[in-house]
């Protein structure tokens, strides 16, 4: 039994020797291949510099870097192109991404449970890298408070309120808003460099005062706010934008905001909190040059809103409201406003509108309008619009013909179209052919009513065209009219 041990024992340390060996050869064949791949990475990296990209001057690969980032840059949990998917693509992009602060300045940061504490970490050293430029960044953190109650999310709150000397535009989620920053900040004016603001507040009952401290905030997004709660320099806003307000809200605000020049209400509440001798006040928005408002239902308070208020600026009107409003409801009065807005060029409708006797009294009052876009497809289909009466105002030379400025129609909704396409024809030719510009016309007195240019309707039924006014519209087409029938059954 020895031999046979010792012999064992022999082809053991042979094996071990042999293994030894082969170890030692594949460690060598290991540092030689890492060797192979430094010197790979090395010959790409000189390729890569030969590109035409890498031999732009930093300033236009920064410019070129911006405007990918732009609107899509993120922080962590984010959607978009990044800082950090570029410094991935090669060593010297993330050389140059990780030098260059301003690639930095935007960032999107949706607050996570599971991930809140590698969250704060990223936002540290993302923050660190910004220098010092103006910052623009979107904080949610709804769904986070949603599963993490009285969670510490101070800490990710003190980050950005470290850098608020420095905030350009901000985006900020959060029903307890007030008073997180209340606590953070001390300084009086700690937002120096801060222009637009978008806030969702949720219908906090809670004063909001942070926006006092931007004196150069002149853009104002406010979801479901309670205005009156509301603190911010209206009287320097030249944008703003609310969901969900009430009449008397939107009135208070106008009055407030004499410099603004865009104005957008989004699903209005057609009702009043607080009576107010505001809608008998004379008003002057003499800067507003966009309009739109958006009800969520409509009835006689909702012509309030713009009640004895002139807008001499105006430019483009947007006005929706329910696609089934109340019998009682009157939204076309409140175009009658209009009357003192003689630049008012653009006016686009949509909704509901009972008749077409209605339609014309809303458009008699914007004569100046130029491009004008009606959808009533919600429209109850048994009700008619574009009828005899109305195209008959449309005819050129009416003695009070509507819209004498028209060159961009588009209507969708229900019409009977089909039984006056003679006089759809008749307006086209005489608002297209009569109304040409000549050339003797240059240095003479233009004519009053302007050429169409464009005319788009789409119905619910198909339309019936007989053959030579079809032939007359397809003339009208080839000598340079936008034309077209569509039919959508819905």
């Amino acid at each position: 039994m020895a031999p046979l041990r010792f012999e064992n024992e022999n082809t053991r340390n042979a094996l071990f020797q042999q293994v030894a060996g082969l170890e030692a050869e594949m460690a060598h064949m290991r540092a030689l291949l890492l060797q192979k791949e430094e010197e790979r990475l090395r010959l790409y990296s000189k390729i890569n510099s030969l590109s035409l990209f890498d031999q732009l001057p930093p300033e236009i690969k920064t410019e070129i870097f911006y405007n990918t980032l732009n609107q899509s840059t993120g922080c962590y949990d984010s959607m978009g192109v990044t800082p950090l998917s570029l410094g991935k693509v090669c060593h010297g992009w993330r050389d140059f991404v990780w030098s260059t602060p301003i690639l930095w300045t935007t960032l999107h940061i949706r607050l996570s449970t599971d991930n809140y504490e590698t969250q704060a970490i990223l936002l540290r050293d993302w923050l660190s890298r910004t220098g010092e430029y103006p910052i623009s960044f979107y904080l949610d953190t709804d769904g986070f408070l949603e599963t993490r109650d009285h969670s510490p999310i101070e800490e990710v709150l003190t980050l950005f309120a470290s850098v608020s000397a420095r905030w350009r535009e901000i985006e900020i989620s959060s029903p307890d808003l007030q008073a997180y920053f209340d606590v953070i900040f001390t300084a009086e004016q700690s937002l120096p460099l801060l222009t637009t603001a978008t806030v969702w507040l949720g219908g906090m009952e809670e004063e909001f005062s942070l926006l006092m401290m931007a004196p150069q905030l002149s853009e104002l997004h406010l979801y479901r706010p309670v205005l009156r709660k509301v603190l911010a320099p209206w009287h320097q806003l030249q944008v703003f934008l609310a969901y969900r307000l009430c009449v008397d809200e939107i009135r208070l605000f106008l009055h407030n905001a004499p410099q603004i020049v865009r104005c957008t209400f989004t699903n209005i509440e057609s009702s009043i909190l607080e009576p107010s001798l505001l809608f008998h006040q004379p008003l002057l928005l003499e800067h507003l040059q966009y309009l739109e408002l958006d009800f969520r239902n409509v009835n006689v308070k909702s012509t309030w809103i713009l009640g004895q208020v002139r807008l001499p600026s105006l430019r483009e009107v947007s006005l929706r409201n329910p696609v089934h409003p109340p019998q009682d409801a009157l939204p076309f009065r409140i175009t009658s406003s209009f009357q003192s807005s003689p630049l008012l060029e653009k006016f686009t409708w949509s909704g509901m509108i009972m008749t077409d006797h209605d339609l014309i009294q809303a458009l008699n009052n914007i004569p100046s309008v130029k491009d004008l876009s009606l959808d009533f497809l919600g429209h109850h289909p048994s009700s008619k619009l574009l009828t005899e009466t109305l195209l008959q105002r449309l005819h050129f030379p009416h003695a009070e013909i509507l819209l004498p400025n028209l060159r961009s129609f588009t209507y969708r909704g229900p019409t009977s179209l089909s039984e006056h396409m003679h006089l759809l024809r008749d307006v086209l030719v005489s608002r297209f052919r009569k109304c040409a510009p000549r050339a003797a016309e240059v240095v003479s007195e233009r004519t009053t009513v302007a050429q169409i240019k464009s005319v788009s309707v789409t119905s619910f039924s198909e339309f019936v065209v007989s053959p030579d006014i079809q032939e007359e519209l397809n003339s009208l087409v080839q000598a340079g009219l936008e034309f077209s029938l569509a039919f959508d059954p819905i």
